[in-house]
C-alpha cells in the first residue's frame, strides 16, 4: 500500500475517533415557588419555571424571575468550572465518548406582593 494511502486512513480514522466523542454538557435548572414565574437570563426572556436553561461560560449570570402579584426577584449566579474540567483535565472530559452532564440547580422563592 503506498505511503499517501496509509496517510489518508489513518487521518480518516482519527477523525472518526474525535467525531464519536462526547462533550461537556453545561445548563442551569431553574425552578420557583410558585412555579411559572418567568425567567430572564442574561436579560433574555428565556420561559416559565421550571426551566433549562444552557450555558457555555463558567462565570456571572444575570437571573430575574417574575410573576404577577409576587416581588420580582433579580440576582447575579457566579457558575464556577469544576476541577475536572480545568486544563488539563478538560482535553480528556471533550474526549470522553459520552456526554459529560454539569447541571447547576437554583431554586428561588418568590415574596408575595403585600397591600399597604
Amino acid at each position: 500500500m503506498r505511503r499517501e494511502w496509509r496517510l489518508a486512513i489513518g487521518l480518516s480514522a482519527a477523525a472518526l475517533v474525535l467525531a464519536a466523542t462526547g462533550c461537556i454538557r453545561s445548563r442551569v435548572l431553574i425552578t420557583s415557588d410558585p412555579p411559572n414565574a418567568t425567567v430572564k437570563f442574561q436579560n433574555v426572556e428565556r420561559g416559565e419555571t421550571p426551566i433549562a436553561i444552557p450555558f457555555i461560560w463558567y462565570w456571572y449570570y444575570d437571573i430575574a424571575l417574575e410573576k404577577e402579584g409576587y416581588e420580582p426577584v433579580r440576582t447575579t449566579e457566579r457558575f464556577r468550572t469544576p476541577p475536572w474540567f480545568l486544563f488539563p483535565l478538560d482535553f480528556f472530559a471533550e474526549l470522553a465518548p459520552v456526554p459529560i452532564p454539569d447541571t447547576r440547580e437554583r431554586h428561588y422563592v418568590l415574596k408575595p406582593i403585600t397591600a399597604p
